[in-house]
């Protein structure tokens, strides 16, 4: 009896189970498909333009879509364009920059943005430099570049390792430096409009002396251990002379007469003497001077340019050629030794911002992107090398030339009244 009690609730117990699964009801639930934006780019590095296309998954209900940028990882954005919602690709200008990102956001009815991956555009190769650089000097044996900017700040960059090693701020207003041997030593001398010329050491600008001239600086020249200083052409009649300190003593050598607007200086050797050609600035008509010393600093003489303007100057765009010719302003206008205008270089539509000389070449910066190589003595055009921006300054450097280049485009004038000068800068290294 008692195993029939056990089989008979065994029999009862499967029954019950067999109902129970019969009963139940399997509900299916969907996947939930997240709102997503997936975002894919095409650099083009010869446009300098990126194309941007996107694909969404999940409910797709977007109004439009916003087109985003930040020039730093996880930094601020700006908006660049948008788009309606039925488009998925955009194309846009890169700007000129070492380091972008990109990402689209998708603006929903009810306000929500639902954002993207980032894009990243890397150009290492781009080192831009925030320097509103106006004048600049090249040290030809250690490819070190000095560069002065409006705000009193010098900076030592490194062409052969591509990095800046050393900056100082003055807190003073810079005049056009030049740089000089003495004892053996490379020296930056660095003109101020209060009058003092500071020199720096070259290898890494620390102030090893200051000397005064006593009158408001605009340039400054060092020949055979004597400096020349010029003030401004708008100084009073009585500062506008050109004087020569020797480098040790300090003393005052000599001085020029000073019936005569200065200005920014070039200087040339010519046979026993130091010529010194000046292009008045801020005055009109712009005039040229030469002023002419002995090799010990001596006042010799002084000799006006014939044109008072006829022909272009530029005391921005300013260069002496080594035999002592004169090359000046955007159409690369050539003087000779005695200042008598000899023509323009064949540069077409072209401006020019900047000139510097090999044996056998002028090598001029263009405002076409370009650097232009004329023969030095025909003057017929030679060769071509395409930048990535603008010219600003050009050097010859051995079998390369350098080029400090505007990250804008400049305003190259045949006679600068503009005191345009770049923003920022882009170091350039081209093989000739």
């Amino acid at each position: 009896m008692k195993k029939a009690l056990i089989v008979l609730f065994a029999y009862f117990s499967i029954f019950s189970c067999s109902n129970s699964n019969d009963d139940i009801t399997e509900v299916v639930t969907p996947p939930v498909v997240e709102n997503k934006i997936n975002l894919t780019s095409n650099y083009n590095d010869t446009t300098e333009t990126v194309s941007l296309k996107w694909t969404l998954t999940g409910d797709n209900n977007y109004i439009y879509y916003k087109i985003v940028r930040s020039d730093s990882q996880n930094g601020m954005q700006s908006e660049i364009g948008n788009s309606n919602p039925n488009q998925f690709m955009f194309t846009s200008t890169v700007p000129f920059g070492p380091y972008l990102e990109y990402q689209i956001i998708g603006i929903k009815a009810n306000g929500e943005e639902i954002q993207s991956n980032i894009i990243k555009i890397e150009r290492p190769e781009i080192k831009m430099l925030n320097l509103k650089t106006f004048d600049a000097q090249f040290d030809k044996n250690s490819g070190k570049l000095y560069l002065l900017d409006t705000n009193g700040k010098i900076t030592l960059y490194d062409v052969n390792t591509g990095s800046v090693t050393h900056q100082v701020s003055t807190n003073a207003t810079l005049g056009y430096s030049d740089l000089g041997i003495y004892n053996g030593n490379v020296e930056l001398y660095v003109p101020r409009n209060d009058g003092w010329v500071d020199i720096y050491d070259g290898n890494d600008l620390t102030l090893k002396d200051q000397i005064s001239f006593g009158m408001p600086l605009i340039s400054t020249i060092y020949h055979n251990g004597k400096l020349y200083g010029s003030p401004n052409s708008n100084s009073s009649s009585s500062s506008n002379v050109i004087k020569s300190i020797d480098r040790t003593t300090k003393a005052l050598v000599s001085q020029s007469s000073n019936y005569y607007y200065t200005g920014r200086m070039k200087k040339a050797l010519v046979g026993n003497s130091l010529q010194l050609y000046a292009i008045t600035q801020n005055i009109s008509p712009v005039d040229m001077n030469l002023y002419t010393f002995d090799l010990n600093g001596n006042y010799i003489s002084h000799q006006s340019d014939s044109y008072h303007g006829d022909h272009p100057l530029n005391y921005r765009i300013f260069e002496a050629f080594p035999d002592g010719r004169i090359i000046t302003a955007s159409s690369g206008s050539v003087y000779n030794s005695q200042m008598i205008y000899q023509n323009d270089l064949p540069s077409g539509n072209s401006k020019l911002s900047s000139f510097d000389f090999d044996s056998n070449s002028i090598i001029a910066g263009s405002g076409n992107k370009t650097i232009e190589f004329y023969n030095i003595n025909s003057y017929t055009k030679t060769k071509t090398i395409n930048t990535k921006k603008y010219p600003y300054k050009v050097f010859n450097y051995n079998n390369k030339v350098v080029c400090i280049s505007s990250v804008t485009q400049l305003n190259l004038q045949y006679y600068d009244y503009s005191d345009v000068i770049p923003e920022s800068i882009l170091i350039e290294i081209f093989d000739k």
